[in-house]
């Protein structure tokens, strides 16, 4: 018997593979919304009626992935009429093109379509990593490993500023290295400024003196002054990029 199954294996490689499915941890888990609205690899929040379907972007409230094929299901005697949620190793889950193509290694997020995950396009809650691609427009499923945390999108904060400091923000939910690099930021902006504002006062009070001292060089001293603003700026300026490649790099 075990002869023809190694035989069946040699010639058949594509049938004995199979399709690869959800191999995480399913708990038995009471979900609110209507069975009939569900679909296999929806992503789940918690919500003050229960577990429904997330309908919110980057989601803080993300539960896990209902799954009708989990490797392991642990019922929970419990709850009635439970239905399989993974929370934690890998599970198909349903994603959109729509946030753009999804590739090995990209965050999943929730999106505004109920259940619907799509590629994180800048730093939020995630639901976990592409293990797949996945590079259709429409809706599929792509195998992801599910790890549900706050992350850093490093592709978002190349393209906007203003982005990059409004998710300084998650700095203190993030892990301790992602942390480290907003406190760093931090302190450069802090210690430029400040500098920048010494030196510029420092320079400003030295002219406004130099001008009581001699009236008739009170244009070349205003020059001056005018030329240590720039470059007080320039030192501004500086601690800004410097902690804006931080937080990039």
């Amino acid at each position: 018997m075990l002869a023809i199954i190694f035989l069946i294996v040699l010639l058949f490689p594509a049938v004995a593979s199979g399709q690869e499915l959800s191999s995480g941890l399913a708990l038995s888990t009471e979900i609110a919304e209507d069975r009939s609205l569900l679909a296999d690899g929806d992503i789940l929040c918690t919500s003050e009626s229960g577990l429904v379907r997330c309908t919110e972007e980057y989601s803080t409230a993300i539960y896990g992935v209902y799954s009708l094929a989990p490797s392991l299901w642990l019922e929970n005697l419990s709850v009635i009429n439970g239905l399989p949620v993974i929370f934690s190793g890998k599970a198909m889950v349903r994603v959109s093109g729509t946030g753009g193509k999804l590739k090995r290694g990209d965050f999943i997020t929730t999106s505004a379509t109920p259940g619907l995950g799509v590629k994180a396009g800048k730093s939020g809650n995630v639901l976990g990593m592409a293990l797949d691609e996945y590079l259709e427009e429409g809706e599929g499923k792509v195998l992801a490993s599910i790890a549900i945390r706050p992350a850093i999108v490093a592709t978002a904060a190349r393209g906007n500023v203003v982005e990059t400091l409004k998710q300084g923000l998650l700095a203190p939910t993030l892990s301790p290295l992602a942390s480290l690099r907003y406190v760093l930021a931090v302190i450069v902006v802090i210690i430029s400024f400040v500098l920048g504002f010494v030196y510029f006062g420092r320079v400003a009070r030295a002219g406004v003196e130099a001008m009581g001292r001699n009236p008739l060089a009170g244009r070349m001293i205003a020059v001056g002054v005018v030329f240590n603003l720039l470059l007080t700026v320039a030192i501004m300026g500086g601690g800004l990029i410097a902690a804006y490649l931080i937080l990039i790099i």
